[in-house]
């Protein structure tokens, strides 16, 4: 014989469904802040998330943070970690340092660990001035630790001014080129009223011309004074007679022409009107014989 469980009134079942929802409900919400079990309420909408940046300013600020980080780490190596390196395989080799400049040289020097000192100057005219021109230890010398490189710059080529000569005799003119770095180039003779005989009247260059060491200066010296020269006049037209006496009492020597007449007007001059003469020269007139007007 089978037993059967009695019906249950109708709505007695959904009652106890009911109950036994809401009791699994209060027991997995957690208490509220007085202690007492926390309502169930109603399902609520999700809160909205933060907008995000745009991806292209993420980029760019990426970007820019790599840059930075291989800046610094770019510094750090050569001015640190380089030297390190250098120095813990304990010997390097010195650059050659010829044909740059005392900056340039350094620069060559410091990823070697290696420091750059002045030792002096000294003019040499192959080598502008400025540069190095010598240096020790040599270049391929290998060092250890942190050397020194000792440098020699070039003052170029040396230069003189030449001294002013005038007046100075032939000797002394020449001992004064030599103590500025100089020498006579040559010398020639003219007549002069400035100076006496055999003093220098000028210089080739003249005074404080800048030169190259060594370079000539020519001379210019006196003969003594020269002999006085003068303007022979335009006589064409004078009274022969009186032009004559004029010219004898100056010193000059004057003439006509055999079997002329001495007497007249003055129709031919020797030299020229306009001409150069001295005291020594010999001037020439020729009269018509009879006084033309």
């Amino acid at each position: 014989m089978t037993l059967s469980r009695p019906a249950a009134p109708e709505g007695t079942e959904q009652k106890a469904r009911a109950a036994r929802k809401g009791a699994r409900a209060r027991k997995s919400a957690p208490p509220d802040e007085g202690g007492g079990e926390r309502e169930v309420s109603p399902s609520q909408p999700p809160e909205p998330e933060p907008r995000r940046p745009p991806r292209w300013r993420v980029g760019l600020f990426t970007v820019g943070l790599a840059i930075a980080a291989f800046t610094t780490g770019l510094f750090l190596f050569n001015d640190m970690v380089m030297p390190r390196l250098i120095h813990s395989s304990g010997e390097v080799r010195v650059p050659d340092l010829g044909n740059l400049t005392f900056v340039q040289g350094e620069r060559a020097l410091q990823p070697l660990g290696l420091k750059l000192s002045r030792a002096g100057e000294r003019f040499d005219p192959a080598v502008p001035q400025g540069f190095i021109l010598s240096q020790d230890p040599p270049a391929e010398t290998p060092v250890r630790g942190r050397k020194r490189v000792m440098v020699v710059l070039s003052l170029g080529e040396e230069s003189s001014s030449v001294p002013n000569l005038f007046g100075e005799s032939v000797r002394n003119a020449q001992y004064l080129l030599e103590r500025a770095g100089l020498r006579v180039g040559g010398s020639s003779h003219a007549p002069s009223e400035e100076v006496g005989e055999e003093l220098v009247v000028a210089s080739d260059p003249p005074a404080e011309a800048v030169l190259p060491r060594n370079a000539p200066v020519s001379l210019l010296v006196s003969s003594g004074a020269g002999e006085e020269t003068f303007v022979m006049p335009d006589l064409l037209g004078r009274e022969i007679g009186g032009a004559r006496r004029q010219l004898e009492s100056l010193g000059f020597h004057v003439l006509t022409p055999p079997a002329a007449p001495s007497v007249g007007t003055i129709l031919v001059q020797e030299p020229a009107p306009g001409s150069r003469i001295t005291r020594a020269s010999t001037i020439l007139l020729q009269a018509s014989g009879r006084i033309i007007r």
